[in-house]
């Protein structure tokens, strides 16, 4: 799904940017962006058993175990289970029919089981490796970048046919593939030529090292910039749906959560232990949950990572420079309490559910109280801030729109827990 910062672009009121969105459109420019107690998984075992990762039938593949335990950690690296898999609706694991609503229509992820009629059972090496890498299907047509290719192009080939050995070793499953929903003139494919030629550089490819880091910190830049695709959510984008290079993860809106800063601005006053210990235990550090889109990432990929990767992710972000973005532009969009409710889980909820340092909890009577000077007054504090709670609750690139709704969206509920 496209991030709020170019949901906003879209709406935009002015001759240059709708002249600029014709253009992408009729081009076909913009792509489709989408958008997600922890037990530590040994990268050596296989199929985790504490996990929704399917056993697996290591004699049905043709491939070592060595070869299959790579790419399990690999596919877990990548996050493959999350949008390969319609957890919702208690699918079969990698089977797909997982539904990503976009404004230009919806796309349902595809079966990757090694089933032979609807899976990618045929798939010759060849195929596997030009649709992970390039971003073309077997029959030629490209793929939407809501599909990351452009960032595990950054693999090897080897890596790529690694994660295929332990794909063919799941369960085939027999489940079609949905048809894709896409508006037109975004239902055809062949538009994705016009993006992929300004956007995407295969020539870079497979990521090499720099000689001037040491090997940790280059190993958590190959998981940040490849399979962890780090930069999809935690990057404001353009109008293009590519993300903003001088604001690399210095923080963005996904699917109405705030995906925050994780340069070494937003995470300095964290150590690498304590960055690590986020991936692990599933807590971020005001100790509350992980919410949103990164609570899949945490539970499906970044806790079955080895302490060492962790740690080496770590470091890479925590040497990244970058621009914070500006705080983000109401362009006149009314917020609902729907997105009041997704900032409130993401930056507001660590304080005010356990009413730490005097924060009003879902009292009706308290908010009775504080309503009294006046719901304007509420808002005008919330956005200023207050003694012990920060400006915006700490969400620097919250529009004052996006605050009040969270304003909203506490009165709300402390109305409810009432009733």
């Amino acid at each position: 799904m496209l991030t709020d910062n170019l949901m906003t672009m879209l709406s935009a009121d002015s001759d240059y940017n709708r002249l600029l969105l014709t253009i992408a459109l009729l081009l076909g420019f913009i792509p489709v962006i989408g958008f997600q107690d922890s037990a530590h998984a040994d990268p050596g075992t296989i199929a985790f058993s504490d996990s929704n990762y399917p056993a697996l039938n290591l004699t049905q593949s043709g491939h070592s175990a060595e070869q299959i335990r790579r790419g399990e950690y690999l596919v877990k690296m990548a996050d493959c289970f999350t949008c390969h898999t319609n957890e919702a609706d208690h699918g079969k694991p990698f089977a797909g029919g997982l539904k990503i609503k976009t404004p230009f229509g919806s796309l349902y992820a595809p079966n990757i089981t090694p089933d032979k009629d609807t899976g990618i059972g045929t798939w010759s090496d060849d195929d596997f490796v030009r649709a992970v890498r390039q971003g073309i299907a077997p029959d030629g047509s490209y793929y939407y970048p809501v599909f990351p290719y452009n960032y595990f192009n950054k693999m090897s080939r080897q890596d790529v046919l690694d994660i295929k050995a332990y794909l063919d070793a799941v369960p085939p499953v027999r489940q079609k593939n949905h048809k894709q929903e896409m508006r037109w003139p975004f239902n055809y494919r062949v538009l994705q030529a016009g993006w992929r030629l300004l956007f995407f550089n295969f020539r870079k490819g497979e990521f090499k090292a720099n000689p001037a880091l040491s090997a940790a910190r280059n190993r958590g830049a190959f998981i940040v910039k490849g399979p962890g695709h780090c930069a999809l959510c935690h990057t404001t984008l353009n109008y293009f749906g590519v993300p903003e290079q001088n604001h690399y993860l210095a923080g963005a809106f996904v699917e109405g959560y705030y995906a925050p800063n994780i340069t070494s601005q937003g995470l300095r006053h964290l150590a690498n232990k304590d960055v690590a210990n986020i991936f692990l235990h599933n807590e971020m550090p005001t100790h509350a949950e992980l919410d949103g889109p990164m609570k899949g990432v945490e539970h499906n990929s970044l806790r079955y990572l080895n302490r060492n990767d962790m740690l080496a992710i770590a470091s890479f972000l925590k040497s990244v420079k970058s621009q914070p973005p500006a705080v983000e532009v109401e362009m006149g969009r009314k917020f609902s309490l729907d997105d009041g409710k997704k900032l409130y889980e993401s930056s507001c909820e660590m304080c005010h559910a356990s009413q730490l340092m005097g924060a009003p909890g879902p009292d009706k009577h308290v908010w009775d109280v504080l309503l009294d000077q006046g719901r304007e007054k509420l808002y005008e504090i919330a956005i200023r801030g207050n003694g012990n709670m920060p400006a915006k609750g700490g969400c620097d690139a919250c529009s004052n729109g996006r605050v009040r709704a969270a304003v909203d969206y506490m009165i709300d509920q402390a109305g409810k827990s009432h009733k």
